[in-house]
């Protein structure tokens, strides 16, 4: 069924490209990414290595259409490896459509997933804990999930000098059985998000944009139990860009509050907040290459669930530190042809994780990654 949906989607998406082929404007997308974190005593593993390799096409057909479609493949390991195996796969297929109802001010969202993603043994559970940590930010922070189907408006009016930017949509997720040796099935609640946002010059060379998401989600189900929490989330950002000569100066902050536990995949994720703020300084060396250094500050904080009465609805207490990091690299891009153009990057990462009720755990480690993109 899934090779069947995987090729449906193809099949129209050549129809679709094929009737305007004199109109489309395409970019590709290949990137390889590869980190590696480790962990001082504190966890039952001590290293975690992620390569994947996601790739994307973007289409612009015409004044009306914008179509995407990503999948990829990820590889994950944890040592030692006595305890834990390697899993590796497909990334979950992406197809999104962009319809300009009114160019420049309304656009519709159409946008699934199809299930084409790895799944790990119910004893490889655990595999996925670290990946989840908004501490590091994986590339890629969950493995295979259901199929999904979504969709909504995004849109945009003038304010003087500035826009201001609103949007609603809507993410049904399909059940799925989430373990490859398990029957049980998930049902992720879906979810309504609504957004604002607003951005434009400040001065000649300083430009802002400050957006603000709400996202209602409604309870999941496992195995046919409903979980707690609703998992709604409250999530802010905002930066400023300063142009200094030819160089250009980006900073930036966001904050990401989870009202209640949420199920991501295996994972659970509690209670929490994200608060992350950075820069990045692009600097131009000839007209066709660039280097970016760049600096980012993170701190989770997540709630514990307090003990009460079996079968009474959990509560949880006030956010505490689940962790904190620093991490600093370098960007550098090299432009050939035109629309053709390299990126290499790097970076390196350390600071602290808490488990619930213990210590903090000293992390490090490193990211390297290419992007190779082409514009036709």
């Amino acid at each position: 069924m899934t090779i069947r949906a995987v090729g449906l989607a193809a099949v129209a998406l050549c129809l679709v490209v094929g009737g305007a082929a004199a109109q489309v404007r395409t970019t590709v997308r290949a990137q390889a990414v590869y980190e590696s974190y480790s962990f001082d005593p504190g966890f039952n593993f001590e290293k975690v290595s992620e390569f994947s390799v996601p790739v994307g096409v973007d289409l612009s057909i015409g004044r009306r259409l914008d179509v995407t479609l990503s999948a990829g493949y990820v590889s994950l390991e944890v040592t030692p490896k006595a305890d834990y195996e390697r899993v590796s796969g497909m990334l979950d297929t992406q197809l999104r459509f962009g319809i300009k109802l009114i160019p420049g001010h309304l656009t519709a969202i159409i946008a699934g997933a199809v299930p084409t993603g790895v799944k790990v043994d119910s004893a490889q559970a655990s595999v996925l804990t670290p990946i989840a940590s908004d501490v590091i930010g994986f590339a890629i922070p969950t493995l295979g999930m259901g199929g999904s189907l979504g969709g909504g408006l995004v849109g945009a009016v003038s304010a003087g000098r500035f826009a201001i930017g609103m949007g609603a949509t809507y993410h049904y997720p399909f059940s799925y059985q989430p373990f490859q040796n398990s029957t049980t099935e998930l049902v992720p609640g879906s979810e309504l998000r609504g957004r604002l946002g607003i951005e434009g010059p400040l001065a000649r060379t300083t430009y802002m944009r400050f957006a603000g998401v709400y996202a209602a989600r409604s309870k999941d189900q496992f195995g046919g139990v409903t979980q707690s929490g609703v998992g709604n989330r409250l999530i802010g950002y905002g930066e400023v860009i300063q142009g200094i000569g030819r160089m250009q100066l980006t900073l930036y902050a966001f904050d990401v509050y989870r009202g209640s536990p949420s199920i991501e995949g295996p994972a659970v994720l509690p209670k929490g907040n994200l608060i992350a703020a950075g820069f990045r300084h692009a600097v131009p060396v000839t007209r066709t290459l660039s280097l970016a250094p760049r600096v980012e500050w993170r701190m989770s904080t997540a709630a514990v669930e307090t003990t009460g009465p079996i079968g009474a609805t959990p509560t949880f207490g006030s956010l505490q530190k689940a962790g904190s990091s620093f991490r600093i690299g370098m960007d550098v891009r090299q432009a050939f042809s035109p629309g053709v153009s390299l990126g290499v990057y790097g970076s390196g990462l350390f600071g602290d994780v808490r488990p619930e009720g213990g210590a903090d755990v000293p992390i490090n480690g490193w990211r390297a990654g290419i992007l190779f993109t082409v514009t036709r």
